[in-house]
């Protein structure tokens, strides 16, 4: 090549769980008129990188999309990447997976593309020095990171060109560096300024690559009028076309005519952003303010891309409930590969690994400026896939219908209790009081207690200084300010303590005072959920009970026996309450149930009292015996009794978080708070019950 080679390309990719008319909007808005302008200039050569869950969509619902790539990948003019089929973080599975995933997109792609690829998509661009060696064993020649990796090795971006060579064990992988400065400047900056910088590498560099989503080509905000209405794209490919010094390349180009640029062993790293986002809130705050000072100094902007956030598995332990579902992954990931070494043709295995590999899409596992975990249907998707995997495991007679365990299963050296009946599969968390964190009804694939706590993000700080701002309608990047979708969502900044979960218990003093269904925490005596519980499992009959229990304590004096019974699809609780002996136990006792559904305010998805309210509503009401959650849209719903009869207080969980469309309220499900009065005298006790049953409707 005696001109500079433009590797240009764009990932496609929306989440699993996503919603129709968001693909729909994507693929009309990006990906269709982008592939339409491509197939106008067959000398434009680039690289396309879609995720084998968007293919299937697209084959199914825009076949017009999917065949058009399909004809400008036979005609050369476009290198198709593979990658992990549900865009998962590679680096965080087991290897089993990792392999499976490509070897699956990869069939996919040969199989309906006629192409066998040669490069590969890194989902999140998350890198961990052991992948070269699993990457080389699936079939991958070459990998794209961002440049800002070869920074953090030491290397000097602005002399970045080609590509590299790395190993692990002796396993050698090509690596391209994504120029961070394209990936801004395209494209939303004027096609001179591009081509300026472009012109800036001649002679420099034999090669340079930007590859980067595709949705900024038309679904970010502003961007389809600047892409394609006043004709942005369409000057950028004639001016493209139109210089002699470049000439357009897909990465399979420059790996077949050019050496590699050297060698190098990059650090775990992904995009400076994805660092930022894993911090905890107050460090977030105090990286933003380490990069502001050291950007006034002389050469302040290179120094300042040196400094670096977090790790990406930080997400995991930021966000416990994200955390949990990795976890069960694992578990699930070791029965289900255990279990197809036994029997590798059986077919409903077959099916559960599938559902598996749904389970590890990336979108759910994380946050950033595009919702991620914040967002209930996209944490639904991957969680309902993973009970679809453990359906399928007893389902193929590989594990038992009814069966627990009690272990550390997600790493925090606590010991948790698994129970699984025919219905149902339940987390209780002895050493936090005795709280329920999973509900999975299997029948339906709906974890009913999937409720993500209130958390300090670090830009909140932006929401309370903008509260009133409105949002701009002109083309921008995911780096510019973000404004609030709505006023007033600095009144909704309040946080969580203890996580959601169901089971919360708490003594509350004796008053007429109202609780506050969703946060009454502040006004309690003593709150159980704080507390490890003595612990004794028992199985009968198929059913599993969990005995938890407490003695009184100075600060907290009241003794308790909680016994927590799951059998088929219902889970009863049975509480006996004394005092210590020579005393009185007066006051109130509650118990808060975290329940979600698959909306809020919708009005098919309410509580079944007068008036049907959503249960995205607020509401009090005395003497109950129960109520019930209903969700004729989903057809689930989840009926609550107890007794004796008792208040029921209930209220919204909303969080605040950023999305690409700026700051926006999101119901994550309902708190229900029951109050009984207490009154104990010395040598008796009060027994409590309740239950919830999960049915189809």
């Amino acid at each position: 090549m005696d001109r500079l080679a433009f590797c240009l390309g764009v990932h496609n990719h929306q989440p699993i769980g996503n919603f129709d008319h968001v693909m729909v909007e994507a693929t009309e808005r990006a990906y269709r008129p982008f592939l339409e302008r491509l197939d106008q200039r067959p000398e434009v050569r680039l690289s396309v990188h879609c995720t084998g869950s968007l293919l299937e969509w697209l084959r199914e619902h825009s076949p017009r999309t999917f065949d058009l790539l399909g004809t400008l990948a036979a005609r050369g003019q476009v290198e198709i990447l593979t990658g992990g089929f549900y865009e998962p973080i590679l680096a965080v599975l087991p290897d089993l997976d990792k392999i499976g995933q490509i070897e699956r997109l990869t069939t996919f792609l040969k199989s309906h593309f006629g192409v066998r690829p040669r490069g590969m998509w890194l989902a999140e661009r998350v890198w961990e020095p052991h992948l070269p060696r699993v990457l080389s064993e699936a079939g991958v020649e070459y990998v794209l990171v961002d440049d800002r990796h070869f920074a953090l090795a030491g290397l000097d971006v602005d002399s970045l060109g080609g590509y590299y060579l790395t190993d692990e064990q002796g396993h050698s992988l090509r690596v391209f560096p994504i120029n961070q400065r394209l990936r801004y400047l395209i494209p939303f900056a004027d096609v001179d300024e591009t081509f300026e910088y472009l012109s800036g590498w001649r002679g420099r560099a034999p090669a340079i690559t930007m590859v980067d989503d595709g949705e900024k080509f038309g679904v970010w905000p502003g961007t389809y009028a600047h892409v394609y209405e006043t004709g942005w794209l369409d000057r950028f490919f004639d001016r493209l076309l139109a210089t002699p010094w470049l000439e357009p390349a897909t990465l399979a180009d420059v790996v077949e005519r050019l050496p590699a640029s050297g060698r190098v062993y990059l650090p775990t790293a992904s995009y400076g952003e994805m660092g930022e986002w894993a911090l905890p809130a107050d460090a977030a705050r105090a990286l933003e303010a380490a990069k502001a000072e050291v950007s006034r100094l002389a050469d302040g902007e290179r120094l300042a891309g040196l400094l670096r956030g977090g790790f990406w598995r930080s997400f995991l332990v930021k966000y416990p409930e994200v955390g949990d579902i990795y976890w069960k992954m694992l578990r699930l990931s070791r029965a289900i590969h255990g279990a197809l070494a036994q029997r590798p043709d059986d077919s409903r295995l077959a099916r559960g690994q599938v559902a598996l590999w749904r389970g590890q899409a990336n979108d759910a596992y994380w946050h950033g400026v595009f919702g991620g975990c914040y967002l209930p249907h996209l944490r639904r998707a991957v969680k309902s896939s993973l009970l679809d995997a453990e359906r399928a495991l007893v389902e193929a007679g590989a594990a038992p219908e009814t069966a627990w365990t009690r272990e550390d299963g997600d790493g925090d050296g606590r010991a948790e209790v698994y129970v699984r009946t025919r219905a149902l599969a339940v987390t209780v968390e002895p050493e936090a009081g005795g709280m329920i964190t999973e509900l999975g009804y299997l029948p339906a694939c709906l974890d009913v207690a999937d409720v993500l706590a209130r958390r300090a993000e670090a830009y909140h700080d932006k929401i309370r200084a903008r509260a009133s701002a409105g949002a701009s309608d002109g083309a921008r990047t995911i780096h510019d300010e973000a404004a609030p979708k709505e006023a007033g969502l600095d009144a909704l900044l309040a946080y969580d303590e203890i996580r959601r979960g169901s089971l919360i218990d708490g003594l509350f003093a004796e008053g007429r005072t109202a609780l506050d269904p969703v946060a009454p925490w502040d006004a309690a005596r003593g709150v159980i959920a704080a507390e490890r519980l003595d612990c004794v499992v028992e199985e009968d009959a198929g059913a599993v009970s969990i005995v938890l229990s407490r003695a009184p304590t100075p600060e907290l004096p009241l003794a308790m026996d909680k016994r927590v019974t799951i059998r088929d699809a219902t889970l009863e609780v049975r509480y006996r309450l004394r005092p210590p002996a020579g005393q009185r136990l007066t006051g109130r006792w509650a118990v808060q149930w975290n329940l979600a559904l698959t909306a809020g305010h919708a009005t098919d998805r309410y509580l079944d009292l007068a008036g049907r309210p959503t249960l995205g509503s607020s509401g009090r009401a005395s003497d109950l015996a129960g109520v019930s959650l209903v969700d004729e849209w989903a057809g689930v719903e989840a009926r609550l009794q107890w007794s004796p009869a008792a208040e029921l207080a209930w209220g919204p969980v909303e969080t605040v978080s950023l999305s690409e469309g700026g700051f926006e309220r999101i119901y994550q499900g309902t708190a229900l708070l029951l109050v009984w009065p207490l009154d104990v005298g010395s040598n008796e006790e009060r027994t409590l019950e309740a239950a919830v049953t999960v049915a189809r409707r």
